[in-house]
């Protein structure tokens, strides 16, 4: 029998969950059926709050398949969380660090890495007139990335995922030895960043539109072969993230022929060499202004591409899926059961709120360091979660 699949929890706005379900679909095309979610056996969601929101009566009876956005580290900050984590019935983590965390939690998990377009993403001839069209001089030392860094309930806030405060001490102390230096920002959401940057005195080009204290999310969410021209542009694209799923810009980046550091966070600590990670904004303006001085970070950025383009392609992609869904026990809904999930999505029922260990276990976000450690205190809590959470009643 062939499994009737809902993808469930895209944005529409062409941003990461919507390229989630994008590939998860070309991947399993012909495998499976694609359905609306009563008539799925199997629900597939691109984050598991989409999970949350379809409510438990319509997802009765069905299989629950769930990419892991981001490391369950982050998950046991939300309370919700607690009320989803085993009607889940597989996640599937990202990365090596997801994975290693939902092991410890004692949650059922395989692994499907994220894909990248090469097609789109890929190294382009005239980078000196791609930075004559951005306004950038030609010397110039440019270091950047293009994800959004400012709160969304806030602008005038940094995202603190993102690490935008580390990206502003990394560029503030590379300034001072590399006077060339131009920071190129892209994307929605760069308020806060932007005005940081430019009270330091460092020069900033943003390329979008100008929107002042407005919400620019939609406006200057930028077309994939566009973010590839600005990927040229840099010297070096910069992850100072404290948490990640991904990041996707550590792939873009690479499959666009651009060296990346990156803290030890997501998909980097799998695709990146050693040489390309820090911990703190004092070790990243190390790597920094020795590439400006040797161009050292090019040796291991091609090696790391190669890695990139053979374990996060759309074949890798669908090889992992496809094997994922030979292993699920799936049953397609009779014409009752589809009904009975139809009307279970207009009556919305919740899922019961078992108690998990208070989520002041887990470091705190907002704290100094640099990134989120995969072990050491998180760890630990993690462990500490583990029994609470088998313990909990699976709807």
């Amino acid at each position: 029998m062939t499994p009737r699949v809902h993808l469930l929890g895209g944005q529409k706005i062409k941003w990461a969950l919507d390229e989630d379900l994008h590939w998860a679909r070309r991947a399993l095309e012909g495998a499976v059926q694609f359905s609306t979610l009563p008539f799925a056996g199997v629900v597939h969601a691109a984050w598991w709050p989409a999970i949350l929101a379809a409510g438990s009566a319509a997802l009765r009876g069905k299989f629950v398949v769930c990419f892991a956005d981001n490391p369950p580290a982050f998950y046991l900050t939300r309370p919700e969380f607690r009320r989803i984590a085993r009607r889940i019935d597989l996640w599937i983590a990202r990365s090596s660090e997801a994975r290693e965390q939902f092991e410890t939690l004692g949650l059922p998990v395989r692994t499907a890495p994220y894909c990248v377009d090469p097609a789109l993403f890929r190294p382009i001839e005239g980078r000196a007139a791609i930075r004559v069209s951005l306004g950038i001089p030609p010397d110039a030392f440019v270091i950047g990335n293009f994800h959004r860094d400012s709160d969304g309930s806030d602008l005038a806030k940094p995202k603190m995922q993102k690490g935008p405060d580390h990206f502003l001490e990394i560029a503030r102390g590379l300034s001072g030895r590399v006077p060339s230096l131009v920071v190129l920002l892209a994307g929605p959401r760069r308020h806060w960043l932007r005005r940081a940057l430019e009270a330091s005195g460092i020069r900033v080009v943003f390329h979008g539109q100008e929107t002042g204290d407005a919400d620019d999310y939609e406006v200057n969410i930028q077309p994939r072969e566009e973010l590839n021209r600005l990927y040229q542009a840099l010297d070096v694209c910069v992850i100072s993230s404290r948490w990640e799923g991904g990041p996707y810009s550590v792939l873009e980046a690479l499959f666009a022929g651009r060296p990346v550091i990156s803290t030890p966070v997501g998909t980097s600590r799998d695709v990146l060499d050693p040489r390309a990670i820090f911990s703190d904004p004092g070790e990243a303006v190390n790597l920094l202004a020795d590439h400006f001085q040797t161009g050292s970070l090019a040796a291991c950025a091609v090696p790391s591409r190669d890695r990139a383009l053979a374990s996060h392609s759309a074949d890798a992609l669908e090889k992992a899926l496809r094997e994922i869904y030979a292993l699920i026990s799936f049953r397609n809904p009779s014409l009752f059961e589809a009904a009975r999930s139809f009307a279970g999505r207009l009556l919305l029922r919740r899922w019961p709120a078992d108690d998990l260990p208070p989520v002041d276990l887990m470091l705190d976000p907002s704290e100094s360091s640099a990134f989120w450690p995969a072990s050491g205190g998180n760890s630990a809590a993690l462990a500490r979660c583990a029994g609470a959470i088998a313990a909990c009643s699976k709807p």
